[in-house]
């Protein structure tokens, strides 16, 4: 039997009212709920920021019942694909390394993403200094070196040659310890550590 254009029309209506339901779910799930997790979100982290600024880091990542504040694991679970879910994970990186647990910060620090160079290079710079309190020196140094590359700064870059050099005189690579100081002296001539720099350069002649 053929369908009535009366039949048909009702058809057409009830399919216009399920897709206009659908989209206003769609917003609401992906716009709305968003916002209010994202402003959320970021209210729990200034929290966490204020305890960090006063060297309270367990407080800044653990739950606190005082103000019921999330702390910065909380907002990692809660908020995991907010804005602020994801610059908490780089702060909860620097207070795992804060607290002396390496891997934790590791970990942490490698889920946390950022289209800015500064943090990227200070992130990779931190992975760096974990792996070398755990006496990862090729880890650490390879890190130091993403660190370096990552942003041509007066800041990170001379800093993260530093300390790759360091690390590669301390394990006795002395020609590639050289190679990264060199680099300081020829680019980076303003570097606060440029003193050192140049007193390593002495020991490194006298070793190759």
């Amino acid at each position: 039997m053929f369908l009535t254009s009366k039949y048909l029309n009702k058809l057409v209506i009830i399919f216009i009212i399920l897709i206009s339901i659908y989209i206003m779910y769609f917003f609401y799930k992906n716009y709305f709920l968003n916002f209010l997790n994202e402003k959320q979100a970021f209210k729990e982290l200034s929290y966490a920021q204020s305890y960090i600024s006063n060297g309270l880091i367990n407080k800044a990542l653990n739950y606190n019942i005082k103000n019921h504040s999330l702390g910065l694991i909380g907002i990692l679970h809660k908020y995991p694909h907010t804005k602020a879910g994801n610059i908490s994970k780089f702060y909860a990186g620097i207070c795992y390394y804060k607290l002396g647990k390496y891997e934790f910060s590791i970990n942490i620090m490698k889920s946390f993403s950022s289209k800015d160079e500064l943090l990227s290079s200070i992130k990779y710079g931190l992975i760096g200094d974990s792996f070398a309190q755990l006496n990862n020196n090729n880890e650490a140094i390879k890190n130091y070196i993403k660190a370096s590359n990552i942003s041509k700064n007066t800041f990170t870059t001379p800093l993260y040659y530093y300390k790759a050099a360091m690390l590669n005189f301390y394990i006795k690579k002395y020609a590639a310890s050289k190679l990264l100081f060199n680099k300081i002296i020829i680019d980076y001539p303003s570097f606060f550590y440029y003193d050192n720099v140049e007193k390593y350069m002495m020991f490194i002649a006298n070793k190759i």
